[in-house]
C-alpha cells in the first residue's frame, strides 16, 4: 500500500534550493516526483474524512490509488 503522492527524493542541493525558495516566498514547498490527483470521493466519503479530521485533530487529504 502506497502511504504518499509519491514525494520526491531530493539532493542535499535540491533541498537546498527549495528551502531557499520557501525563505524567498514565505511558503512551504511540497516536492512530489509525479502530480498527485485527488481522489473523487462520494458526499458519504468526503463526510467521513472529514468527521476522521475532526476527532484526530488533522487535515487529511485522499489521493487516488495508482
Amino acid at each position: 500500500m502506497k502511504i504518499n503522492p509519491g514525494f520526491a527524493k531530493l539532493t542535499s542541493d535540491q533541498i537546498r534550493k527549495v528551502r531557499e525558495m520557501e525563505e524567498q516566498l514565505n511558503v512551504i514547498i511540497v516536492a512530489t516526483e509525479r502530480v498527485p490527483v485527488l481522489s473523487d470521493l462520494s458526499r458519504e466519503e468526503l463526510r467521513a474524512l472529514h468527521e476522521a479530521e475532526k476527532r484526530m485533530g488533522l487535515i487529511l487529504v485522499a489521493y487516488r490509488k495508482e
